[in-house]
């Protein structure tokens, strides 16, 4: 292995655990990601650390401010309300392209997500719903056959995931995601594009509707 390659397989590696770190609520929005103390934590050199906080601001994690450093990027209700707005958007035209281009092989892999997801929920393991819920999305954004609809989609939305795993679920959220879950899969597999569209509004809608909540009543 050259020594670019074992250089990128560091900095992968200490992106990735970062990530694992914002994900999980060990860091949080707003902190300051100081390089000696992440240094310490990862057991690497500064280098790596600096280039894995520049890939992380691509990927909209991370703020990196002129003589101030790096921070986890802060998110308050209103760019959670933007955020799921525009995934609300967007996911209209990953549904509706997904549901004529399925296959039933497609569509036993999004079961496999739902399930899961449903698994997780039982066993009260928040990061493993968020991982399913994640899974199952993306692949309806791969199967929409549009690449940039699908990498939109995807981009920076890990920081909602983790505001997600800190504030939780509301008392009825899961129940009624595992519903729509369930209806926008059977939605995609009848090829009905209308009823899937309406389904995935009504999920991303009820979903920025109770994190809100949640953010609310923590007094953010």
């Amino acid at each position: 292995m050259t020594l670019e390659l074992v250089a990128d397989t560091i900095v992968d590696r200490v992106k990735r655990s970062i990530r694992e770190d914002i994900l999980a609520g060990r860091i949080a929005p707003g902190d300051r990601l100081r390089i000696a103390e992440l240094s310490a934590r990862y057991g690497v050199s500064s280098i790596p650390i600096r280039e894995a906080l520049r890939r992380l601001e691509g990927d909209r994690l991370v703020v990196i401010e002129s003589h101030r450093g790096a921070v986890i990027r802060a998110v308050d209700r209103k760019t959670v309300s933007d955020m799921y707005d525009v995934r609300s958007a967007i996911e209209a035209l990953t549904v509706r392209n997904a549901a004529v281009r399925a296959t039933p092989a497609d569509i036993q892999r999004l079961e496999e997500h739902a399930e899961a997801y449903e698994k997780a929920a039982t066993e009260s393991d928040q990061l493993g719903m968020l991982a399913a819920n994640q899974k199952l999305h993306g692949l309806i954004g791969a199967l929409s056959g549009n690449p940039e609809a699908a990498r939109y989609f995807e981009q920076g939305w890990e920081l909602i995931i983790g505001i997600r795993n800190r504030f939780g679920f509301g008392t009825t959220r899961v129940a009624a995601v595992l519903g729509e879950h369930r209806r926008l899969i059977e939605a995609i597999a009848r090829g009905d594009q209308v009823l899937a569209v309406h389904i995935a509004h009504e999920h991303s809608e009820g979903a920025k509707q109770d994190l809100l909540r949640r953010m609310e009543a923590a007094g953010l």
